[in-house]
């Protein structure tokens, strides 16, 4: 069955071998004449007037991943990527305005013409450029509202439906506007109109070769939202609740990808303090209309009614290395019936599922769509510059009749069960220059349950297993 609500996690197959053509070395070249300059830049600020109104600041992360065997249907036995991504960022602020652009060159190397690209590649993009306006005391005495205009990145809550991603080699952004108040009590407030962008050029050959291209809108696509936070409660509880509007109308030929519904969700939560316990809960319903196949033909206004929620209770140690163990569960539905005129399959937008359900890029076999898992975790922090975790997960799909979501395995007869399996994940983060230097080395292991074992029959290819190393520098 097609993926019938989205944006889809898309699995495709590429045909072509990978070359460092002249284009992608004069990209490459010109991304290091442009940092330089901005490094450059940074110092001759330093020592002017003007160091209040212009910042400048970037990152660059090497990062090293192998994945052994493909779990995805319809490539190599094994993956492997060199992800580079470099930023450039500047901010002047002329109060109450201030402008504000960034540019990211996201590159893969060492991938092969069956590599998974898919969130690897968009060279030299300028994923935020944007005008704000800042004023203070808006509607009452010690508040400040903040409104933006233009091309941005925006983390709304905790990241489950629209996130900047972290470990993802591409970011989620968006062009329009967004409104944002903070008040004196610790309440906060934002509304937008957002059309997301498309990351260009998408076909295989131009993305094995990184070739640099300017990204668009997505077309006919828009996403309203309102959110609203609570003042923390007097036992500092803080309560959250959010509305978006999703809305697409894509040409006549592509009318599953169709989407006119609404999500509402809430989450209240407490971070636990050492010696004491802390909780997140939240709740997202969505309903409307969308694309789909009902008796395999193409429907445009099928009933989207599916919903997620995520559940977390943690208690903090007082003791060395400040231990914190979590159990946590998150369920987000599937479709019961693929073939008949409801879609319970829930759609996690443009969020981020790495804090979640492990690292991404090459790897992330669970997306925030037909899952049932529960799980622990547990966080150490040796020193102030040390962090270590280790996560275990039991994986199952919400609905045996739906997909697998992002793998391309599914069995409509759900005899295959649901398990697709137990993943045990553990990463390591060393702080080694505060603020300037940073390696972390990881891993994920999925032991393949019965479901995910019994679609793949004679092409399964044993457990996956997953491994990272990332540096990054900022300047």
């Amino acid at each position: 069955m097609a993926d019938r609500n989205g944006p889809p996690l898309a699995v495709t197959r590429r045909t072509h071998i990978a070359s460092p053509g002249p284009r992608s070395r004069l990209a490459l070249a010109a991304a290091a004449v442009s940092l330089a300059w901005c490094a450059a830049l940074r110092a001759d600020e330093a020592a002017s007037d003007d160091t209040d109104h212009l910042k400048i600041t970037g990152t660059q992360r090497t990062r090293y991943e192998r994945l052994d065997p493909q779990f995805r249907n319809g490539f190599d036995d094994s993956d492997q990527v060199l992800a580079l991504q470099t930023t450039g960022l500047f901010d002047l602020k002329y109060d109450p305005w201030e402008l504000v652009a960034e540019i990211m060159d996201s590159r893969g190397e060492l991938n092969d013409e069956h590599s998974f690209v898919n969130g690897t590649v968009d060279a030299l993009e300028p994923i935020q450029a944007y005008v704000a306006w800042h004023e203070n005391d808006v509607f009452s005495d010690g508040s400040d509202g903040t409104l933006r205009v233009g091309r941005m990145t925006l983390d709304l809550g905790k990241r489950r439906l629209i996130a900047r991603n972290h470990y993802r080699n591409t970011v989620n952004n968006f062009l329009g506007a967004d409104w944002a108040w903070r008040g004196s009590d610790g309440s906060n407030a934002r509304f937008f109109y957002f059309m997301p962008m498309m990351a260009v050029p998408s076909d295989t050959p131009a993305q094995l070769d990184n070739d640099p291209a300017l990204d668009h809108t997505i077309r006919e696509t828009r996403i309203i939202g309102a959110y609203y936070q609570l003042p923390p409660l007097a036992d500092e509880s803080v309560v959250e609740t959010y509305l978006l509007a999703y809305d697409v109308n894509p040409p006549r030929n592509d009318l599953i990808d169709s989407a006119h519904w609404t999500a509402a969700g809430a989450r209240a939560f407490r971070p636990p303090k050492p010696g004491g316990w802390g909780y997140e809960v939240e709740g997202v319903w969505e309903w409307g209309r969308a694309g789909g196949t009902e008796d395999g033909v193409v429907h445009s206004n099928l009933e989207q009614n599916a919903y997620l929620l995520h559940l977390e209770v943690g208690y903090a140690f007082e003791a060395a290395w400040h231990p914190t163990l979590l159990a946590q569960y998150d369920y987000a539905s599937g479709d019961k019936n693929p073939n008949d005129s409801t879609i319970e399959r829930f759609a996690s937008l443009f969020g981020s599922r790495r804090f979640d359900f492990g690292p991404t890029n090459i790897y992330g076999p669970i997306a925030r769509s037909n899952i049932d898992t529960p799980g622990l975790r547990v966080t150490f922090a040796p020193s102030p510059r040390m962090q270590t975790m280790f996560s275990y997960r039991w994986f199952k799909l919400a609905d045996a009749h739906d997909q697998w979501i992002g793998s391309g395995w599914g069995d409509q007869t759900g005899q295959s069960g649901r398990s697709i399996g137990t993943q045990l994940e553990g990463s390591f983060t060393w702080t080694v220059i505060e603020n300037r230097l940073a390696i972390e080395p990881g891993f994920a292991h999925l032991w393949l349950g019965h479901f995910a074992r019994a679609v793949q029959g004679t092409a399964l290819r044993g457990d996956p297993l997953y491994f990272y190393l990332a540096v990054t520098t900022t300047f």
